[in-house]
């Protein structure tokens, strides 16, 4: 998940292809644990709504 946050924070990647670089093969399981760890929507920690 740590990795996650930092490919997210960096702006470089979609959503779908950080799912994809840490082995999600499922959005809404990727979604959902992002979730579940840092309290906040994969795309909405993307967009710097944190």
């Amino acid at each position: 998940m740590e990795r996650s946050r930092l490919l997210l924070k960096s702006g470089t990647h979609n959503v779908t292809e950080v799912a994809q670089a840490v082995g999600y093969s499922n959005m809404s399981h990727f979604a959902a644990a992002f979730r579940k760890k840092y309290g906040i929507n994969p795309s909405q920690y993307r967009k710097g709504s944190w």
